[in-house]
């Protein structure tokens, strides 16, 4: 049997190091793949990142490459990984958990070329973050923006008179309401995906690959705001209606987008060389440079222990929360609000919540009520925690409310539907129809808070609410 080599045990104490540190972010990505959808694109991405990590292996050691470590490598991995350490107890395991696989991707690997990984495998490794709930809260809604402003661009200089607001277009005495899954963000995924297959197959160095990427970006900016002044058309009466039209022109687009990605991929690639060819290691005498990298190593393995030792968020203040809350409603809509205990999901979520979350009865309905005192993350959509549950989600017309439109949608999950409403409103009387709207206004006016986030379920054939 062949005996491992020094370096290659180092390298089994760090990935050993890293996932122990790691592992509440690896449970979360497992309860994550309840979303079959996002797993599916987990699987896709990381896949694609093994295939190209093998490529490129195969190809430095018939080139003799392979296995170069140099001297101090592993010191920056130990740096992020104590980034990593430190931000998990503030932040939430999608957004730590960019520090914590650069920190796998920085220490002596074959993901690596050099000082630095294949940069289509960092990107790829990115994507498989499951981090679409947070992309549609922090994103979902700028790209919306832009689709709206793309759209009525459009149609302005085709001679149609549209009037803006935000994300919603009124032309031809019809209002279409740009909505989150009109953002974009799943096509932007499969752009940047496939911009960086393609990247990675070329090789591109880093300052490629982000152009590459960009490229990417502009192209399915420009496709959504089409595929939304397809939809005015067709609520303007100018265009065929139907789920077949739709679906035939979200198939279009997306096949002239892929085509539009792959051609700037290619020029960008014809514009330079590939990634260099990997240098040999540094010069060093062998028991200063074996030193180094053992100090280098103990270093990534002491930052590894501080993320074990360390809690992973701090306790919320009740004290402010209890002088600030108002107390909840006696009644919704007319009707009164009767106590229900929280599901064990929700109790256990509302312990670290930036406020208070409470569910009630009325009239058949389920009635969940969040109070909110600062713009978060843990504002979660009702769809996205519906999804996550297992739920497939059918989306619905916004729903016209004298008091603040609202968000609707249809859950579905075997013999199972039921119709959920969502909406947000603040003190001062203003209301979003989404999570992600509320939440850049929020952002922007923290002093309009606290704010209510107003959820109600009830049976797929219930009437709908009186204005």
């Amino acid at each position: 049997m062949k005996r491992a080599s020094r370096k290659e045990v180092w390298l089994l104490l760090m990935v050993a190091g890293w996932l122990a540190a790691c592992w509440p972010l690896l449970r979360h990505l497992a309860a994550r793949a309840a979303v079959v959808e996002e797993f599916a694109l987990q699987l896709l991405a990381l896949g694609i990142a093994a295939a190209l990590v093998w490529r490129a292996e195969a190809a430095a050691r018939r080139a003799g490459e392979a296995g170069a470590w140099r001297v101090g490598d592993g010191w920056l991995a130990a740096l992020v990984m104590l980034l990593y350490a430190v931000s998990r107890r503030f932040l939430p395991h999608t957004v730590s958990g960019f520090a914590a696989f650069a920190a796998l991707l920085l220490a002596p690997g074959p993901w690596r070329r050099g000082r630095w990984p294949e940069p289509a495998v960092a990107g790829l490794v990115v994507l498989a973050l499951p981090a679409m709930m947070m992309v549609e809260l922090f994103f979902g809604y700028p790209l919306r923006v832009a689709a709206a402003a793309g759209a009525s661009g459009l149609l302005a200089a085709a001679g149609l008179p549209v009037a803006r607001e935000g994300v919603t277009l009124a032309w031809q005495g019809v209002t279409v309401w740009v909505d989150a899954p009109c953002s974009g963000v799943r096509m932007l995924w499969s752009g940047l995906w496939l911009a960086l297959l393609a990247g990675g197959l070329a090789r591109l160095s880093w300052i490629r690959c982000a152009l590459a990427c960009g490229w990417a970006l502009g192209v399915v900016v420009v496709c959504n705001a089409v595929r939304v002044m397809g939809l005015c058309l067709v609520e303007g009466g100018l265009l065929p209606a139907g789920p077949v039209f739709h679906a035939g022109l979200g198939v279009l687009l997306f096949a002239g987008g892929a085509w539009l990605i792959l051609s700037g991929v290619q020029r960008v690639a014809r514009g330079g060389a590939a990634v260099a060819p990997v240098p040999g290691a540094a010069a060093t005498p062998a028991r200063a440079g074996a030193a180094l990298r053992g100090l280098s190593v103990g270093a990534f393995l002491s930052a590894c222990l501080l993320a074990v030792a360390m809690p992973c968020e701090p306790a919320r203040d009740a004290t402010d929360l209890a002088t600030a809350f108002p107390g909840w409603p006696a009644a919704f809509e007319g009707c009164p609000l009767e106590p229900t205990p929280l599901a064990a999901r929700e109790a256990a979520f509302n312990r670290a919540f930036p406020g208070r979350i409470a569910r009630f009865a009325c009239g058949g309905r389920v009635v969940i009520l969040r109070w909110v005192m600062r713009p978060t993350h843990r504002v979660h959509a009702a769809a996205d925690c519906l999804r996550s549950a297992g739920w497939r989600i059918v989306p619905g017309p916004l729903h016209a409310d004298p008091a603040g439109a609202w968000t609707t949608f249809t859950a579905v999950r075997e013999n199972e539907r039921m119709a959920v409403r969502e909406r947000c409103a603040g003190r001062d009387g203003r209301t979003w129809p989404d999570v992600a709207s509320w939440f850049w206004q929020a952002l922007a006016d923290r002093a309009a808070g606290p704010w209510w986030v107003v959820t109600v379920v009830e049976p797929p054939d219930a009437p709908s609410p009186s204005p």
